[in-house]
C-alpha cells in the first residue's frame, strides 16, 4: 500500500520502516542499558541489526521512490 497523502512526503510504507526501525533501535538500546544478562545482550544486539535493516531498507525504497517518479514523468 503505497498511498501519499496531500502534502506529506511519506508513502504509509515509509512511516511503517521508519516506525518499526525506531522502535527496535529503542528497544534495543535499552534492553542493552538497563537489562544484565546473556540473553538480554544478545536480544538487544539483534533488535539493534534489525533495525539498522530497515534504516537501509527505507533508504532504498525512498531511492526506488524516487527513481518511479521521475521515469513516470518522462515520456518514452
Amino acid at each position: 500500500m503505497r498511498t501519499r497523502s496531500a502534502g506529506s512526503p511519506w508513502t504509509t510504507a515509509d512511516l511503517a520502516a521508519l516506525c518499526s526501525g525506531l522502535a527496535c533501535l529503542l528497544a534495543g538500546v535499552v534492553l542493552l542499558a538497563f537489562v544484565s544478562g546473556f540473553g538480554a545482550m544478545l536480544v538487544g544486539i539483534c533488535l539493534l541489526g534489525v533495525a539498522g535493516v530497515a534504516f537501509v531498507s527505507l533508504v532504498f525504497l525512498l531511492v526506488g521512490e524516487s527513481e518511479d517518479r521521475d521515469y513516470g514523468g518522462r515520456p518514452r
